[in-house]
């Protein structure tokens, strides 16, 4: 049905323009395809025999803003790819990019009230097109499929977060969906393994959202830290998907876990970001730390083992709780340390 209308609206868009158009989703496979009306050129031709653009024409195309662009933009002609003049209008609904839309301007670019009658009947076509988020092309870019910049296009740049719900899968996508549903720009979305994923900017209130969706999926979100962007989204999905599994191990973290507040979760996860960082040049503060950790926290031991006065254990151990970010009065706080002392020793041999 879908494909139906997106086919009608650019029939007869392309009858009213007198211009050949094509419709491509955002990995550059045409989805529809208009009859022919003015120039015909060779790239046009293959791209409908082939349901896909020649990987030079794309190269030419992208080097003009096309992956990127938010406004229309004029591709011009290339002889040597047997290519000419091309409109490009994105396909944009709710923010998000879901394909382009191009018109074969050759030797006269459309009017401005042409281009207007474009732009307008581009946004109902997209609209049409929108799979609720961008999910194919999110689940394609936490797979490896495709890189950062191509999919850049569709779910946008800047930085974010990645939000991932664990709960029964059967019913996951469902709750996911009428709760996004409810939002005026839902954000991408995919089910991945046992996990819904979404995608968020910076100025989305991942708290709030995290906190609705875990009510409607009776499951446990995971909250990723802030990343500069999509270049290190499969980062962002490891520690959403830590942060949740962290969530259903350990009730008093409630049902939304972020990853810099896992503690000893966020080491079990990945030992390298454990709180030893900011000691590695301060040998005397990691050998104190263990030692007084090792004893339980009797200060009176660890400071006769390590031939110390008290007042310099002290200083030493506020230090560390400086450096580090923890508090050596916390239980949590301790255990991360401990464990992660004795990872750094089983790794080293």
């Amino acid at each position: 049905m879908i494909a139906r209308d997106v086919q009608d609206l650019l029939d007869s868009l392309a009858m009213i323009v007198g211009r050949g158009m094509a419709v491509d989703d955002p990995e550059g496979r045409v989805v529809a395809h208009s009859v022919h009306h003015g120039e015909v050129d060779q790239v046009r031709a293959q791209a409908i025999l082939s349901r896909s653009v020649p990987a030079e024409v794309g190269a030419w195309q992208e080097a003009h803003g096309v992956a990127t662009t938010r406004e229309p933009v004029r591709v011009p002609a290339n002889p040597a790819l047997g290519m000419a003049a091309r409109l490009c209008v994105p396909l944009l609904h709710r923010g998000r990019r879901v394909g382009s839309l191009w018109v074969i301007e050759g030797h006269g670019p459309l009017t401005s009230e042409e281009q207007e009658r474009t732009v307008r009947d581009a946004a109902a076509i997209a609209a049409l097109l929108d799979d609720g988020g961008g999910s194919h092309t999110l689940r394609r870019l936490l797979r490896g499929e495709i890189t950062a910049p191509r999919a850049a296009g569709v779910l946008g740049e800047g930085p974010l977060r990645v939000l991932a719900v664990r709960g029964d899968r059967g019913g996951l996508g469902e709750a996911v969906g009428d709760e996004l549903a409810r939002m005026r720009r839902p954000p991408a979305f995919a089910i991945l393994d046992r996990h819904a994923v979404l995608l968020l900017d910076s100025d989305e209130d991942a708290s709030a959202l995290a906190e609705s969706l875990a009510a409607r999926a009776h499951g446990r979100v995971g909250i990723s830290a802030l990343h500069p962007g999509l270049e290190s989204i499969r980062e962002a999905h490891g520690q959403a998907v830590a942060a949740a599994r962290a969530a259903a191990a350990e009730p008093g973290l409630g049902p939304v876990a972020r990853w810099p507040d896992l503690g000893v979760y966020r080491l079990l996860a990945e030992p390298a970001a454990g709180p030893l960082g900011p000691l590695r040049e301060h040998p005397a503060l990691v050998v104190t730390l263990e030692a007084y950790l090792d004893r339980g926290g009797d200060a009176q031991e660890t400071a006769r083992m390590l031939h110390l006065h008290r007042t310099s254990l002290y200083y030493r151990l506020t230090r560390i709780e400086e450096l580090t970010g923890r508090n050596l009065k916390d239980g949590s706080h301790r255990l991360e340390m401990h464990l992660a002392l004795k990872l750094a020793r089983w790794n080293a041999v």
